[in-house]
């Protein structure tokens, strides 16, 4: 048995799913204190007891984009003397527990507590890919790929785990391990009741241009992440219900969505063609857009139009589907074999 310090990122829900895979498994055979704040805290409360909030970094958006200077602003808002109360009392807590491996996927302090008391460290997120991986993007790119950079080389960690689409490979001199994305449980071997609906899962509810180019369609939308439910036309606003949104992922003929990694692994795996319109400046979310369209599962718009809504919509048929093999097992056996070399 190890004591596993976990902390995990709570923006974005692709951190707290995945993370959950593992960590259901873990506690089977490890004791496990997990450090989650935002989104993640409330997701983990409900399934796991040794859960424990701590204050996350956020972005700040408006219209569909990342903005700088706002994200610093209110990220400088949290360094307070309340928050440092926190980190202190927590702090205390994991000392009391006394970690012998730290896992972090993309959350800080993990890293910061592991490097401090000298315990091994194992990174287990996407980011990475974004300075290990091997690829190409257009040159108008390159401000928000250095910004990127520069944030996630803060990251750290003694091994680094990273998940990647199919086909996606690592640069030859990465000394990190990839391996395929992570389906959830409630995904794997699900069978399809074809609805028609098209699911959408994105911060695209709060710009109205993309909400009423939605509601020109002739098609039926349902969007994940309201804060209250109800119907307008042809779109159904739902908040967000894990249940309620594997069922209706599951069913859907295509995604629209601004471009998480796990739900595009997903998209991918069910065989549903996508649509990714990326936060702008969000480097992570352009790449992965770039992929779905290099590798034919959908397309990505910057912007959507009236026009390219219907494109995407008239050639759902055109758009590849396969069937890869969920890294769930890999990812866990890789991980146990790096918790037997022990900590440092």
């Amino acid at each position: 048995m190890v004591r596993i310090l976990y902390g995990v990122c709570g923006v974005g829900a692709g951190h707290y799913m995945r993370s959950k895979i593992l960590i259901s498994e873990l506690i089977k055979k490890h004791e496990v204190f997990i450090l989650a704040g935002l989104a993640a805290y409330d997701y983990f409360k409900k399934d796991f007891k040794n859960v424990h909030w701590i204050e996350g970094l956020e972005f700040a958006f408006k219209d569909n984009k990342v903005l700088s200077l706002r994200t610093i602003l209110k990220n400088i808002k949290k360094i307070s003397k309340k928050n440092y109360h926190l980190l202190k009392n927590i702090k205390i807590k994991i000392d009391k527990f006394d970690p012998e491996i730290v896992i972090s996927d993309f959350e800080p302090f993990s890293i910061y507590y592991a490097k401090e008391n000298q315990i091994k460290s194992i990174g287990f997120d996407n980011e990475h890919y974004l300075i290990e991986g091997n690829f190409n993007f257009p040159g108008k790119y390159k401000i928000n790929y250095f910004k990127t950079k520069f944030i996630i080389n803060f990251y750290k960690t003694d091994e680094t785990v990273i998940t990647i689409f199919p086909n996606q490979k690592l640069k030859k001199e990465s000394k990190s391990i990839a391996v395929r994305p992570l389906i959830r449980k409630e995904l794997l071997n699900a069978k399809s009741k074809n609805s028609n609906k098209i699911l959408v899962y994105t911060s695209i509810i709060k710009n109205k241009n993309i909400l009423e180019i939605l509601k020109k369609s002739n098609q039926e939308f349902i969007i994940f992440g309201s804060e209250e439910e109800k119907s307008e036309n042809n779109i159904i606003f739902k908040k967000f219900s894990e249940t309620d949104f594997n069922k209706e992922l599951i069913n859907c003929k295509a995604v629209i969505c601004t471009g998480g990694m796990n739900l595009i692994s997903e998209a991918i795996y069910l065989g549903r063609p996508m649509l990714v319109i990326p936060i702008r400046n969000h480097f992570e979310q352009i790449l992965n857009a770039l992929y779905v369209r290099t590798n034919k599962y959908g397309e990505f718009y910057e912007e959507l139009t009236e026009s390219n809504l219907l494109y995407f919509l008239n050639n759902l048929e055109k758009y590849k589907t396969i069937k890869f093999l969920p890294g769930n097992k890999e990812a866990l056996n890789i991980i146990i074999e790096l918790l037997k070399r022990g900590k440092k």
